[in-house]
C-alpha cells in the first residue's frame, strides 16, 4: 500500500478513478484536465495503490484566490478524492487526508479546504471524521441572459 504521483505512465487509471467521481465529465475530458495538471506547479495528483492495483485517486491544488471559510491564503484544497467502493472503511481516505496535510506543512500552509454537495452525507460525515469543520453552505444560483 502506498501513494504515489500520476504522471504519464499512470494517468489513465488516475482518469479512470476521477470519472468514477466524476461521471458527468468524459473520458477525454478529464484525461485533458489532468494532464495539464501533471505539469502544473500548483495542482498534485495521486494514487493509492495495493497489490500494483489503482484504489483510489487524489487530486490537491494550492489555491491562494478566496476559498470560502478559510481565514490564511494560500491554502491547499482537496478538488477531487475517490476511493473504490472494496476499499473504503480502510483508512484509504484518511491516509490520503493525512498525506494533504504532510504537503500543506511541508509548504508551510497553515489549511486544508474541501467542500462537497449539500446532499452527499457520505462525503460531509468522512470529512467531519477527519477533522473538518463545517464553515459555510453555498446555494449557487445562475440566470441565461439572452
Amino acid at each position: 500500500m502506498k501513494i504515489i504521483t500520476v504522471d504519464d505512465q499512470n494517468i489513465k487509471e488516475f482518469v479512470e478513478l476521477s470519472h468514477l467521481l466524476f461521471p458527468e465529465e468524459t473520458y477525454d475530458e478529464l484525461l485533458d484536465i489532468y494532464s495539464k495538471a501533471i505539469t502544473s506547479d500548483k495542482e498534485m495528483c495521486y494514487i493509492y495503490q495495493v497489490d500494483d492495483k489503482a484504489a483510489g485517486m487524489l487530486h490537491l491544488s494550492i489555491r491562494s484566490d478566496y476559498v470560502n471559510g478559510t481565514s490564511t491564503s494560500p491554502v491547499v484544497y482537496i478538488e477531487g478524492i475517490y476511493v473504490l467502493q472494496e476499499y473504503r472503511k480502510h483508512g484509504v481516505g484518511r491516509k490520503f487526508l493525512d498525506f494533504a496535510e504532510s504537503i500543506a506543512k511541508e509548504k508551510g500552509i497553515k489549511q486544508l479546504a474541501s467542500d462537497c454537495f449539500i446532499d452527499n452525507i457520505a462525503s460531509e460525515r468522512f470529512h467531519k471524521s477527519c477533522g473538518f469543520r463545517e464553515e459555510e453552505r453555498v446555494i449557487c444560483f445562475v440566470k441565461d441572459v439572452d
